[in-house]
């Protein structure tokens, strides 16, 4: 090889030399995961959601989420169907409202129960010390929520009629004060506004007795047409949940201590009411049945003008729920 060429391809070698080298150098990009965006409920009832994001959880299976937290379950559904998210939290009760008008969206998983989150609360100079004194009454609900079907079903089955009491819709940031003020005598109010407004009431503060008398459900919901679309994620982001309902059981004060701390609850309010959570991922045959019966009821009290009920089943998708389960089945097995 003459000295041209022999220098040419020295220079050629030189030059590729200094160029992996310089990659090595580099700075490295970072991973860019998948994005989901979440509407939670500013409630503990949300806690998986908080413990995935803040333990890591949703990176670990790949995903980067936003979590977006609104005041209760009907504005994330809200923010749900005019897609300014990806998914959403709400009770069922939500759900059984909304699907009397639109069938575009899906429950995807049901992830906490509890038969004691909402509450009755009067003061003690309203007088008010059983169901029966409610009549003529002037009670605040959160309309089309958790909030209104509980206090509904509770005076049904104490054998008041719907006319025997007047309703005021208000929202949850204003409930307490309508309470407070005397705008109404009575509320119904999930957690942690209950224990808030008992905090700010004191010793006038009443809770009529209700544990038992409603299952709420806590369920995640997407848009059906994004079902198939983003179905992979929603795998993902199940099984991190599933790591998040794992570690609030395995270690209950450090999981209170984080939930406490994203919402900016105190701890004792915290550890007041979190004994009445079950966490778990499922979609079991109750939730259905506890659709079709308040649809029965929203049919039966003139709250609906439709003369039957929703078709519940085509609203549940246990896709997702069941493929990754069956990926969380094989990854545990030796």
């Amino acid at each position: 090889m003459n000295k041209p060429a022999l220098s040419f391809l020295s220079l050629l070698l030189l030059s590729a030399a200094l160029w992996f080298a310089g990659t090595l150098l580099l700075p490295k990009s970072p991973i860019q995961h998948p994005r989901l965006s979440i509407a939670i409920s500013a409630t503990p009832l949300s806690s998986p959601f908080i413990l995935a994001s803040q333990l890591g959880y949703f990176k670990q299976h790949g995903l980067e989420v936003e979590i977006k937290t609104l005041l209760g379950g009907v504005r994330c559904f809200e923010a749900l169907v005019n897609e300014e998210v990806d998914l959403a939290t709400s009770s069922e009760s939500v759900v059984m409202y909304n699907a009397f008008t639109r069938d575009d969206f899906s429950i995807i998983a049901t992830f906490v129960t509890s038969d004691n989150d909402v509450k009755l609360i009067t003061r003690r100079g309203n007088g008010i010390k059983n169901f029966d004194d409610i009549r003529q009454r002037r009670a605040g609900v959160v309309q089309k929520s958790a909030s209104e079907y509980f206090l509904e079903t509770a005076m049904v089955l104490h054998g008041i009629e719907r006319n025997a009491y007047k309703i005021d819709y208000l929202q949850p940031e204003t409930i307490g004060d309508a309470l407070k003020s005397g705008r109404v005598d009575l509320i119904s109010v999930w957690e942690p506004f209950a224990h808030q407004i008992r905090r700010q009431l004191g010793e006038d503060a009443i809770v009529l007795p209700t544990r038992g008398l409603y299952r709420l459900s806590f369920n995640l919901l997407a848009r059906r047409d994004e079902l198939p679309i983003k179905r992979d994620l929603h795998i993902k982001l199940l099984k991190a949940l599933d790591d998040a309902v794992d570690f609030a059981i395995r270690e209950p004060e450090r999981a209170k201590a984080i939930v406490a701390d994203a919402l900016h609850v105190p701890r004792d309010e915290i550890d007041a009411f979190w004994p009445d959570y079950h966490f778990h991922l499922t979609l079991d045959k109750t939730l259905q049945l506890d659709l079709l019966t308040q649809a029965k009821w929203a049919i039966g009290s003139g709250y609906v003008n439709q003369p039957e009920p929703p078709d519940f089943e085509s609203f549940i998708d246990e896709t997702a729920l069941n493929r990754a389960d069956r990926e969380i089945n094989a990854e545990e097995k030796p």
